[in-house]
């Protein structure tokens, strides 16, 4: 095995193994600093506070244009460069400038994401259905910057096992995921499961893009710019998980669910890369869902962190400003690693 290739595999273990990792650390960073200092609702409802919220929206607009500059300065060259070497090949038509193959790869993972989030949302409402007879529901509303809980049914004095609604994508809670507190059954914690795994769709084909890369530079560029806006999801389902009173277990395996989803991924691309190298047909397919993995970024840049980011209309000004830091800062590391690599 070649020191490169010995490279690239230890990167794609390391990362594969402090993905997940962290993201547990995150999700379950609220429950331990709740159980040490012995945190009260008021405490907990704080995090959810207006101020709190503009902090965790800027640190997600930083992550919009690290996705970004990912994106647009790194992968979508490289994939353009592949897409010319394939037509050069032969195992794509050489159809002049009429189709762009990356540009058309990348679409179809766009447009192959907004459908499984669409299918994911469908699952979210026929749950929800399912679920509504429940006497105390606990409804969590961040778009305003603020706690809000309301209480159904005939149990009017608060809030004890309630359901746990997050969104599926970013903090900014529009659509809401149910997960049952009821620990009695069976048919609950397989619902939750499923829960999470909707939440954590997109999560494996980013996972998918970071194990398709073919240098060390870009794992570890893609682990960066993923790893800005995962962690910050992970925090905040912590903390909504928190403030619903789910069991400890139920958080490490929810939150464990949640980060072993981009690790799968990572998996899923290796192997592919692994097999497409014994011949150019396979390495074509292995452009074409490169591409597709790309599209993930994409939707998840425009469509989950800054589109619902600029909804809540908190900062504007300082929310613009922090993604074209995160684009710029993105931009500027990937320019230094290309350069050291030209020294070298």
């Amino acid at each position: 095995m070649s020191e490169k290739k010995e490279d690239l595999n230890t990167a794609r273990i390391c990362v594969m193994v402090l993905l997940p990792t962290i993201t547990l650390v995150c999700g379950v960073l609220p429950t331990w600093l709740a159980q040490i200092f012995k945190w009260d609702k008021k405490t907990i409802d704080g995090l959810k506070g207006k101020r709190a919220q503009c902090y965790f929206s800027l640190i997600l607009c930083f992550a919009g244009g690290v996705l970004m500059a990912t994106v647009f300065m790194h992968l979508l060259p490289e994939l353009e460069n592949d897409c010319k070497e394939q037509v050069e090949i032969g195992n794509l038509p050489d159809l002049g400038e009429a189709v762009p193959w990356a540009t058309l790869f990348l679409s179809c993972g766009f447009f192959f994401v907004y459908f499984v989030e669409e299918l994911a949302h469908s699952f979210v409402t026929w749950q929800k259905k399912g679920t509504s007879f429940k006497p105390s529901i606990a409804e969590v509303e961040m778009n305003s910057g603020t706690a809000k809980y309301t209480v159904e049914g005939p149990n009017k004095t608060g809030v004890t096992d309630g359901s746990l609604r997050v969104q599926v994508g970013c903090c900014a809670v529009q659509d809401h995921i149910i997960l049952d507190e009821d620990d009695n059954s069976v048919m609950s914690n397989v619902r939750n499961v499923l829960t999470i795994l909707a939440l954590s769709c997109h999560c494996f084909f980013e996972g998918f893009a970071v194990g398709m890369e073919d240098t060390t530079a870009g794992i570890w560029y893609l682990f960066s710019a993923v790893s800005s806006h995962k962690y910050v999801l992970s925090f905040c389902i912590g903390v909504e998980m928190l403030a619903c009173n789910t069991k400890t277990i139920l958080i490490y395996i929810y939150t464990g669910i949640f980060g072993l989803s981009s690790t799968f991924g990572i998996a899923g691309g290796w192997i592919i890369v692994e097999t497409g190298s014994e011949g150019a047909e396979k390495h074509a397919a292995a452009v074409v869902l490169q591409g597709m993995a790309m599209g993930t970024i994409v939707y998840v840049t425009f469509f989950e962190i800054l589109q619902n980011e600029k909804a809540k209309r908190q900062n504007s000004y300082l929310q613009l400003a922090s993604v074209i830091i995160g684009f710029v800062s993105m931009s500027l590391l990937m320019s230094l690693g290309k350069s050291h690599q030209y020294i070298e």
